[in-house]
């Protein structure tokens, strides 16, 4: 049996391995430092990090080059011969995917005003700003030194800003959390926290990110937002670890790109339908002093439900607990604007009998749609960050099944960013900001005529939301307006109309309308 045991775990093995394709070279650099004085903050917990990472990236079929506890030269001795590999393959002729992981200190500094981001070596001791500049090293020459290397993809991902980090300076100066870092082509870099912010030595990040990297048939960018998605979801945390992901090749995943079990059958009809309706008080007004639910079931009426004051609207009809009946999910909104409908499921029981069951940590302003997922009905929700805040737009994708009766999270996620060549989000302001005059502006070449053109955006602090945005080409004074408010608007590489599009928070694409002389949201 033990013989048996034996070959089963290295057949998984091999088919793990094998997902790397015969012309391509798999190389991951892990560089653990944990070895720091006193004065910079104990760490315990990076050599299991990447031992966790380093076996995951072993099983996908990766070439890892495990190092711990380096100084500056040693960092530097090690990223040499990371790319001499990189090298030898390239030359070898293979299609080299890179993959470098660092857990340990690390920081921002500025200088000049512009924010660095700084790996902390080992056995470094630092105590002021100025030591980050000689003895750190900056990320940036790393990525783009990784970029001019010949590898096909690169990934990079930076575990560190430690909450241990013992950081006494101004953030004018110095920060322990790292700023943003800009996309570039072929390379995707990962950050364990929010720009600007710290994580704990847990170890979360890491064991997270090895499970997406070991799961089979899921693209490589994929992979990555499910991991800050669901670190996210555990720290319980309003801002979302940092990802710049650049274009990378298509078909690139980790362990495999097959195509799973063939997608199940669709659900047979309710064989019991109910028609669900809301009770009208006041004809005149969608808001009603109090809202009765109500369902009609072979010719007899059911009252199902009193929720108070709101405006009631049935969202969906399936039969989302896979019995044979018709089930709903209904809204109510209190009115205003302040904040979203709150969402039921309706469950059809039989004998006249329903269940109500509020489906909780929803903060969706549009209404939810149906899907399959593993052969049952189950509610599509995005939610969004929205509200007096200037954290990064977000969105969360929850799939909801109504299971035993009660309502079920099976899957978390959130979309996908469109990439931007540059950006204006509305973290470069203030929650303080009411001066109507304030602005950020970016520069770029948006009709291509060889001359920087100016996106302006002003704030609107009841919502932290860029406004009153607007495209100033240099050649025509009178700006273009555009028609949005967006806690990121971004210049995408692509043209319409003779003009850069825009993309608005995750991926609502703005085209230049020529008959408006405005920009606005692209369709579809």
């Amino acid at each position: 049996m033990s013989m048996l045991r034996s070959f089963s775990a290295l057949l998984v093995c091999l088919l793990l391995v094998s997902h790397a394709r015969a012309d391509e070279k798999r190389i991951a650099l892990l560089i653990g430092n944990q070895d720091y004085p006193a004065e910079v903050g104990a760490l315990t917990n990076t050599h299991k990090d990447v031992r966790t990472m380093e076996e995951a990236l072993a099983a996908v079929g990766f070439e890892t080059l495990p190092r711990f506890d380096l100084d500056e030269d040693g960092m530097e001795d090690a990223f040499d011969k990371f790319e001499a590999r990189i090298g030898e393959e390239a030359d070898a002729g293979h299609e080299v995917i890179a993959f470098f992981y660092y857990s340990g200190h690390g920081a921002a500094a500025y200088d000049d005003r512009e924010a660095r981001n700084y790996l902390i070596p080992a056995k470094e001791t630092i105590t002021a700003a100025s030591h980050i500049f000689r003895k750190g090293v900056e990320l940036e020459e790393v990525l783009a030194s990784l970029q001019a290397s010949r590898a096909k993809a690169v990934f990079v991902v930076s575990d560190a800003c430690r909450n241990e980090l013992k950081f006494a300076f101004s953030k004018s100066i110095a920060d322990k959390g790292m700023t943003r870092v800009s996309q570039r082509p072929g390379m995707l870099v990962a950050f364990a926290t929010a720009a600007g912010e710290t994580t704990p030595d847990d170890g979360l990040f890491a064991d997270t990110l090895a499970e997406e990297i070991r799961r089979p048939g899921q693209d490589a960018v994929v992979a990555f937002y499910q991991a800050l998605a669901e670190v996210s979801d555990k720290r319980k945390s309003s801002s979302r670890p940092f990802m710049a992901p650049g274009k990378l090749p298509r078909g690139l995943c980790f362990a495999g790109c097959t195509a799973g079990p063939a997608a199940p059958a669709q659900p047979e009809e309710p064989t019991r339908k109910a028609e669900y309706w809301f009770e009208q008080e006041d004809e005149f007004s969608f808001l009603q002093e109090n809202v009765v639910l109500k369902a009609t079931v072979n010719g007899l009426e059911y009252t199902i439900h009193e929720f108070g004051y709101g405006a009631p609207t049935v969202e969906l009809l399936k039969d989302f607990n896979a019995d044979g009946t018709l089930d709903a999910i209904v809204s109510v909104h209190g009115g205003g604007n302040c904040c979203p409908a709150e969402y039921f499921f309706v469950a059809d029981m039989g004998s006249g009998h329903f269940l109500v069951s509020k489906i909780e940590d929803i903060y969706a302003w549009d209404p939810p749609t149906a899907e399959l997922h593993e052969g049952r009905w189950v509610a599509k929700f995005i939610s969004s960050n929205e509200g007096m805040n200037t954290d990064d737009f977000k969105q969360d994708v929850h799939l909801y099944a109504l299971k035993a009766d009660k309502p079920e999270l099976v899957l978390k996620t959130f979309k996908r960013e469109v990439t931007a060549l540059v950006e204006l989000r509305s973290s470069m302001f203030g929650l303080d900001t009411d001066d109507a005059a304030a602005t950020q502006s970016i520069s770029f070449d948006m009709d291509d005529d060889g001359t920087a053109d100016t996106l302006t955006c002003g704030f609107w602090s009841r919502w932290g939301r860029l406004s009153d945005c607007k495209v100033t080409l240099a050649t025509e004074p009178a700006p273009i307006p555009v028609y949005t408010a967006c806690k990121r608007l971004g210049i995408v590489n692509a043209r319409q109309n003779g003009l850069s599009l825009l993309v608005c928070d995750s991926d609502n694409v703005h085209a230049f309308n020529a008959a408006s002389n405005a920009y606005l949201p692209v369709e579809n």
